[in-house]
Formats: structure tokens, C-alpha cells, sequence
């Protein structure tokens, strides 16, 4: 693997697109990283090989519920803690309690990235965006459970060709390759609404601010205004459409309202908070200023560090890196800022 590539695996790891819970959180947690193989505590003074060395076989260790630390009054438990440690050591040292203390502290600001960064975007992220990650969270989860054939996409893309021959369009129609994998994700999401629609229950109710129910789920005269409002340009209000358009709106709001309900049942927390966490990042990041200048510094370092190592690979151009280095300080500085205020207790 090249050196830019390398550069390119490090520094791009919060971007990886995944449903994965565990994925996200070890996206930011590996963010201190330059690389993942860098050992992160000293060993130097453990024999990883044999037992503990006479210094350290005197230490007491704790059981593994045992709290080891707060993070902004978050508890960390000891199991964590040995779990976070053996995979950052990969395999050598698994008991927290046998690190010095300057290296616990290390260990635990590593390991809180995701809980600060899961704090500041509880409070960071209106309830609109928290709703908009956690539908799309929900949406991705269901749509690895929905198959959908190459067949049955090239099926209704016949279809689709076949009614603009029928109806003498002069538009050209992109090729199937070109349009596959958009109308697979169309056909997994009508799907998957299908489904939440099937048998749902719609009412107009009208009556003390309500609209109308869907499935018990109460839809407000000022939620349907609103909708009506958008569809409308502002023509239409709920108390001047008739009893037919009203069903029509209702229906036309029910998979959203379908799709929230079934986030609310279906997601854990660390679903939401992790996707939360992962999307402030990377708006923050993407925000945070970087100068040309600091930018510049970065890459003469990585040229001078691979001229010292005597690297037999060239390192890319500047203007090659410079969107990947811009990324890679952004979140250096996003990490900073959150470590600035954060209050990491040991116990």
C-alpha cells in the first residue's frame, strides 16, 4: 500500500458509512490515532510475555463491576476498561488496575471521545436533526433485512422504458447500470413503508386541536396546517379542505409518523446516540477552519518524517493531500476542544 493510501485509510476512518453501532463508536475512538497499530500505553515496564513483574504483582485490582473512572459524571466500569485496554494492546495487557496512573488517565481519554462527543451532540443537534439520523439509522437497518433482486429492478426498469416508448418521449433513458443501484434503494424503501401502511388505521378526528389519529397516533391541526402549507404554497389551511382532502393528507403524512413510532420501539439508545455522536463530528469537522499555512506545516512533516524513515515510496503532492490533511487536523482540533472541558475522574 502506498503512502498516500495509508494516509488516506488513517484519516478517513470517521467517514465509513455503516449501521454498525460498535462501527461508529470505534470510528471515534480511534480518532487520537495515527495509526492503529501504535501502541497507545507504555509497556515497558509490564512483561506482556510472563507474569507481572514483584512492582506490579503487588497491586490490588478491583472486580469487573467495579467503577474506575467517571467521565463527566459518565461511570466506567472495570470491564470496560480491560476490554478497551486488551484491543489497544492487542492481547498484551487486559487489567487496568496494573497501569500507572498517567497511563490510566491516557487510556480513559481515549475511551471518553464518544461519550463527549455523544454529550455535545444531545445538546448540539435539534430535535429535527436527531429525528432526521435516527429515521435514516432506522431506514438503513431495515433495508439490509429487505431483498430485492437485480431481476425485479430490471423488471420495472423495462416497464419504465416501455411506457416512454408507449408514449413517444423524446427524453433519453440512462442506461440500467447507471440507474440500478437508485431504483434498488427506491423499490427497499416503498417496501418497507408498504409494509408500515399495511392495515394502518386512519381517522379525521377534528376536534380539540386534534386533525386526525393514525394507528392511535395523534396528528395536531397545527402539524397538518403545516403540511398543508408546504404542499399548498400556503393556500390551504385544514379548516377549508374538504373531509376527502383531509383523509388524502393524513395518508400522505402517515409513513412519517408510522416511521418515528417504529424508531422509538425499534432503536436502542447506543443506536441513536452513537449516530448522533458520529454526525456532530463530522459536521463540526467540516466546519472547523484550517489555514493553508498549518496545512502546509503538516505535510512538510510527513515528508520530512518519510525522508528520515528513508522511504523508498514518494509522498503524493500537497494539493493530493490537502483535503485529507484538512480533515484529519479538523478532528484533531474537535478533540481538542471537547478534552478541554472534559472532567475525567479516576477512582
Amino acid at each position: 500500500m502506498c503512502i498516500r493510501d495509508r494516509i488516506l485509510s488513517v484519516f478517513l476512518g470517521l467517514f465509513a458509512s455503516s449501521v454498525s453501532a460498535d462501527g461508529l463508536t470505534n470510528n471515534l475512538n480511534n480518532m487520537l490515532n495515527k495509526k492503529d497499530t501504535t501502541p497507545m500505553v507504555d509497556l515497558s515496564n509490564l512483561n506482556v510475555n510472563a507474569k507481572p513483574k514483584p512492582v506490579q504483582s503487588a497491586v490490588k485490582t478491583r472486580s469487573s463491576k467495579a467503577v474506575v473512572a467517571t467521565v463527566n459524571g459518565h461511570k466506567i466500569i472495570k470491564k470496560e476498561a480491560d476490554a478497551y485496554l486488551k484491543k489497544r494492546t492487542q492481547g498484551k495487557v487486559a487489567n487496568f488496575d496494573l497501569l500507572p496512573k498517567k497511563q490510566r488517565i491516557r487510556l480513559l481519554q481515549e475511551m471518553s471521545i464518544s461519550t463527549l462527543a455523544s454529550d455535545a451532540a444531545k445538546k448540539g443537534l435539534s430535535q429535527e436533526e436527531k429525528l432526521a439520523i435516527s429515521t435514516r439509522v432506522w431506514m438503513q437497518k431495515k433495508a439490509l433485512e429487505t431483498k430485492v433482486s437485480d431481476d425485479q429492478v430490471k423488471e420495472l426498469y423495462d416497464q419504465m422504458e416501455q411506457r416512454a416508448k408507449d408514449a413517444n418521449s423524446t427524453k433519453p433513458i440512462p442506461s440500467f447500470d447507471s440507474i440500478k443501484d437508485r431504483m434498488k434503494m427506491q423499490i427497499v424503501e416503498k417496501e418497507i413503508i408498504g409494509k408500515l401502511m399495511k392495515g394502518v388505521d386512519i381517522k379525521v378526528i377534528d376536534a380539540n386541536m386534534i386533525a386526525g389519529s393514525i394507528n392511535d397516533i395523534y396528528v395536531s391541526i397545527e402539524d397538518a396546517d403545516k403540511a398543508l402549507h408546504s404542499i399548498s404554497k400556503g393556500k390551504a389551511t385544514w379548516a377549508k379542505v374538504s373531509e376527502n382532502d383531509r383523509m388524502k393528507l393524513l395518508n400522505m403524512i402517515a409513513p412519517s409518523k408510522l416511521v418515528e413510532a417504529a424508531v422509538t420501539k425499534d432503536l436502542k439508545s447506543k443506536d441513536t446516540e452513537v449516530a448522533y455522536s458520529n454526525v456532530w463530528m463530522q459536521n463540526k469537522i467540516m466546519k472547523t477552519e484550517i489555514s493553508d499555512k498549518e496545512l502546509r506545516s503538516a505535510y512538510d512533516k510527513i515528508k520530512k518524517s518519510a525522508k528520515k524513515a528513508k522511504s523508498k515510496q514518494e509522498v503524493p503532492e500537497f494539493d493530493q493531500l490537502k483535503s485529507t490533511l484538512k480533515m484529519q487536523m479538523g478532528k484533531e482540533k474537535v478533540i481538542a476542544d471537547l478534552m478541554k472541558n472534559a472532567k475525567i475522574k479516576l477512582k
